[in-house]
C-alpha cells in the first residue's frame, strides 16, 4: 500500500473518518470537537468545518439513503445529523444518559434507522424519519464502545 499524502488535519486526536460513497470526500472527526470535510480532488483541501458538539466527536457515518447527510456521535451524549451543505446540525438525537461512542445506519426495506451505543451501557435504535428512539437494548454491564450493522454500502473506517 502506498501513502498518498500526509497533513495536519486537526489540533487533537482523530477518532473516525468516513469516505463518501460517490464523491471525492472524506469526513474526519476529532477530539477538537470539529468535523472536517476534505476534498481529495482539490489536493485534500478542507472545504467545510462542522461545529456543534460540546465534547470529543467519536464517529461520523454517511447515510445510505441520502449521501449528502451524515451523523456524528459525541461524548457530549448526542448524535447530530448534518447536511453537507450546512454548517449547523439539521437536528440532534438526545436520549443516552452518558457519552455516545459509536453510531451506524441500517435499512429495513426503504426505512432508515440509526443505532447508537453509549457509556450508559445501552444501545439505542432510532427511527431516522420520526427522529425517535424505538428500542433501547439493555443488559451490558460495561460501556458499549462499537456497533456495526449490515448496510447496502459500508465505507466508513474506524481509526
Amino acid at each position: 500500500m502506498e501513502k498518498i499524502t500526509e497533513f495536519e488535519a486537526h489540533t487533537d486526536f482523530i477518532r473516525s473518518v468516513a469516505v463518501h460513497p460517490t464523491l471525492p470526500y472524506l469526513l474526519s472527526a476529532s477530539d477538537d470537537m470539529v468535523i472536517k470535510l476534505w476534498d481529495w480532488e482539490k489536493d485534500w483541501e478542507c472545504t467545510q468545518m462542522f461545529k456543534g458538539h460540546a465534547h470529543y466527536v467519536m464517529q461520523v457515518a454517511f447515510s445510505p439513503k441520502d449521501t449528502n447527510t451524515f451523523t456524528s456521535a459525541s461524548l457530549d451524549g448526542t448524535r447530530n445529523v448534518w447536511n453537507l451543505s450546512s454548517y449547523a446540525p439539521e437536528f440532534t438525537l438526545d436520549g443516552h444518559s452518558k457519552e455516545v461512542n459509536c453510531i451506524d445506519y441500517f435499512m429495513r426495506g426503504s426505512k432508515q434507522y440509526l443505532v447508537s451505543v453509549s457509556d450508559d451501557h445501552t444501545a439505542k435504535v432510532w427511527d431516522y424519519e420520526a427522529k425517535s428512539c424505538v428500542q433501547t437494548l439493555k443488559g451490558h454491564t460495561n460501556n458499549v464502545s462499537t456497533v456495526c450493522s449490515p448496510c447496502t454500502y459500508h465505507h466508513h473506517y474506524r481509526l
